[in-house]
């Protein structure tokens, strides 16, 4: 028995996703470091904080040349996910918030 761990029965969202994968047309790098990512309609910033491994696998071209957009609806509220995949993780790059 595991003591001070309860499980959650209802949060009280309602939660679901929708995932779509959008191609990406390139990158922006300053000083070595990803900054941005180039898709059809426009750039999307990066916003996160990324480690070191994926800044090297973007500039040694070692990145899918695709992206991950979900959206996540919390009951009435939407965020927003832009993720990439570098050596086989994926990384969150840009969020929209709550509220």
């Amino acid at each position: 028995m595991t003591v001070g761990v309860e499980r959650v029965r209802g949060s009280g969202f309602d939660v679901s996703f929708d995932e779509v994968v959008v191609p990406v047309k390139g990158f922006l790098l300053e000083r070595g470091k990803l900054a941005g990512i180039y898709v059809k309609d426009g750039i999307i910033p990066v916003t996160e904080e990324l480690p070191r491994e994926v800044h090297k696998a973007v500039v040694k071209g070692k990145v899918k040349r695709e992206i991950t957009v979900r959206e996540i609806r919390y009951g009435d509220e939407d965020v927003i996910e832009v993720l990439i995949e570098a050596d086989y993780q994926s990384w969150t790059v840009f969020t929209t918030g709550l509220g």
